[in-house]
């Protein structure tokens, strides 16, 4: 089973995922893995994409697009959390508008500290290859603690390629992308980072994705691979 991270004071940044089995199928394309929708990650409520570990099939997870979240009158998809408690309402989301891909940050209140809510940036899919950005997003802390949460977002178009063979499959127009994304708690002044690798195929979504996770002088990579997706 994929891991499930949770940070202290940094509800809002959990991996989620859920057990799967996958038949290496898939919905909605032409048969060839290009299929007409011209996201290269399509957002729409009951979308899926399973995925296992190149390291061992018994570890799989789905990305489950299961419901919505409205911030500041924007539309923002949630995805399904996995070992989150039951009163526990998921203040996360993503939206995608002109190829720019957007994370949300919702407010949060735990223990009687508040932290409050924000947008950046996450993937932009519009840059040439090599092109880099940079997205800052401060996010204050009140009520029994006092400070900020800061994250930095580091992005780049790594490579663009016609296709791509993914666990016997072959997926056209892939777009290789990279986030860094570092985060520092002002109170503890602790701080991680984590690095994103994805490989997304245009009107599918992700079919390829490395985590590597830095934090106390260690580093741990997942990489985990698609084996069916469905789209709506």
């Amino acid at each position: 089973m994929k891991k499930t991270i949770y940070y202290l004071l940094f509800p809002f940044l959990s991996i989620f995922a859920s057990c799967s089995t996958s038949d290496d199928t898939n919905l909605n394309d032409d048969g060839n893995g290009n299929p007409a929708n011209s996201s290269y990650w399509p957002y729409a409520i009951g979308n899926k994409w399973q995925f296992k570990n190149i390291d061992d099939p018994e570890d799989t997870f789905v990305h489950h697009i299961y419901k919505t979240i409205n911030y500041e009158g924007n539309t923002y998809f949630q995805i399904e959390p996995l070992n989150a408690l039951e009163e526990t309402e998921p203040t996360e989301g993503t939206r995608e508008y002109n190829g720019v891909f957007y994370e949300l940050h919702g407010a949060s209140s735990q223990m009687g500290v508040n932290i409050s809510a924000g947008t950046m940036k996450s993937i932009n899919t519009n840059l040439s290859v090599g092109q880099e950005w940079t997205d800052d997003l401060t996010l204050t802390i009140s009520g029994a603690a006092s400070g900020v949460i800061q994250h930095t977002n580091k992005g780049k178009i790594v490579e663009k390629v016609a296709s791509v063979i993914i666990n016997g499959k072959n997926y056209q127009n892939v777009l290789k992308t990279e986030l860094i994304k570092t985060v520092l708690n002002s109170i503890t002044g602790s701080s991680f980072t984590i690095k994103y690798e994805d490989w997304l195929a245009k009107g599918i979504g992700p079919v390829y994705r490395k985590t590597t996770y830095y934090y106390d002088n260690n580093e741990e990579i997942e990489e985990y691979q698609l084996t069916s997706y469905s789209l709506n």
